[in-house]
C-alpha cells in the first residue's frame, strides 16, 4: 500500500497569501468608511455594509493565519495534514455572516414598524456608487484568481466580494428610488427605503453563506464530493481495471479543504501472478500522472488484494 501527499503546481501559497492580505486591507478600508458614512448619514444599510466588511476583515485575517498553518511542514500531531482547518474556518466565516444577516433583518423589520428612518441621501448615494465600482473591480480580480487556484479560502473571499458588490449595487438602486420618490413629492415613503433595503439585502444574501456552510460541514464530516472530478476519477479507475484485467475496483474519495483523499482497492484474479511490487508501483505512478492535472493536493492510497473482503 502506498500513501503520499501529492501537490500540484496550481497550488500557490505565496499568491494565496498576497490575495488574502489584499482582501484584509480592502476590507479594512470599507469597514472604516462604511461605519463612518453610515453614522454620518444615519443610514442603517450603509452601516450594515460597513459591519459586513468588518466581519469579512476579521475572518480574512483568520484565513491568512490558517493559510500559514496549512502550508507549514508536516506535524506528527496531524498525521493526515492540516487540511481540515480550511473548511472549518470557512464554515465559521459563513456562519458569522448568516448571524449578521438574521440580526440585521430583525432590526430592519422593527425599524419599518416604527416608521423608518431619515437618511442623508446625497452622501449615501455618492458612497454607494464608489463602493459598487470598487467592490466589483475587486470581485472580478478575485474571480480570475480563484479560477487559477485550488483554494477554498480564495473562493470564499471571492464570494464575499460578490456579496459586497451586490449589496453596494442594491444600496445605490435603493437610494436612487428614494431620490425619485423625493422628486415626485412622495416624501413620506422615503424613510422606509433604508430599513427596507437592509431587510431585502439580509434575506437575499443569506442563501450564499448558507450553501457555503453546508458544503464546509459536508467536507468536515466526510461526505463524498460530487461533480466532474469524481466522474473523471471513477472513469480512470474503471479503465485501469479493464486494462489490467482485474476482477473489481473499489474507489473512495473525500475532499477536505485543498486535499483530496483518494483510496483505490484493486481485486486481482486468483490465477494472476503478474502483479508484482514493481507492477503495482507502475500502476500507482500511472494513476498519479492522470490525477495531477486535476489540481488539489492528493493523498493517494492504492492497494491490491486477491480477497475482496479487504477491498469492501
Amino acid at each position: 500500500m502506498d500513501q503520499k501527499l501529492m501537490q500540484h503546481r496550481q497550488l500557490d501559497p505565496e499568491l494565496e497569501r498576497q490575495l488574502l492580505s489584499f482582501s484584509v486591507l480592502a476590507s479594512l478600508f470599507f469597514t472604516v468608511s462604511g461605519i463612518v458614512v453610515g453614522l454620518l448619514t444615519r443610514s442603517a444599510v450603509v452601516l450594515f455594509d460597513g459591519l459586513y466588511s468588518g466581519i469579512s476583515l476579521l475572518l480574512s485575517y483568520l484565513s491568512l493565519m490558517a493559510l500559514r498553518s496549512v502550508n507549514t511542514e508536516d506535524n506528527p500531531s496531524f498525521p493526515y495534514g492540516k487540511s481540515a482547518i480550511e473548511p472549518f474556518l470557512v464554515g465559521i466565516k459563513y456562519l458569522t455572516l448568516i448571524v449578521l444577516c438574521l440580526v440585521s433583518a430583525f432590526s430592519a423589520a422593527l425599524e419599518l414598524v416604527q416608521g423608518g428612518s431619515d437618511v442623508n441621501l446625497g452622501v449615501a448615494l455618492v458612497y454607494s456608487v464608489f463602493s459598487t465600482l470598487v467592490c466589483s473591480g475587486i470581485y472580478i480580480y478575485f474571480k480570475h484568481a480563484a479560477n487559477n487556484l485550488q483554494s477554498d479560502l480564495v473562493k470564499s473571499e471571492q464570494h464575499e466580494w460578490f456579496l459586497d458588490t451586490m449589496l453596494s449595487g442594491g444600496i445605490f438602486i435603493g437610494f436612487l428610488i428614494a431620490l425619485g420618490l423625493w422628486w415626485i413629492d412622495l416624501k413620506h415613503w422615503v424613510p422606509y427605503i433604508d430599513p427596507l433595503l437592509v431587510l431585502i439585502a439580509s434575506m437575499a444574501f443569506i442563501a450564499t453563506p448558507l450553501r457555503g456552510l453546508i458544503q464546509s460541514a459536508k467536507e468536515l464530516i466526510g461526505f463524498q464530493p460530487k461533480g466532474k472530478m469524481v466522474k473523471k476519477l471513477n472513469l480512470m479507475v474503471q479503465q485501469i481495471k479493464e486494462d489490467n484485467n482485474f476482477e473489481a475496483a473499489v474507489v473512495r474519495i473525500q475532499k477536505v479543504g485543498r486535499t483530496v483523499f483518494l483510496e483505490i482497492d484493486f481485486v486481482v484474479r486468483e490465477d494472476d501472478y503478474t502483479v508484482t511490487l514493481l507492477r503495482q508501483d507502475e500502476i500507482r505512478e500511472q494513476i498519479f500522472e492522470k490525477i495531477r492535472p486535476l489540481g488539489f493536493r492528493w493523498w493517494l492510497t492504492v492497494a491490491f488484494t486477491k480477497d475482496e473482503k479487504w477491498a469492501t
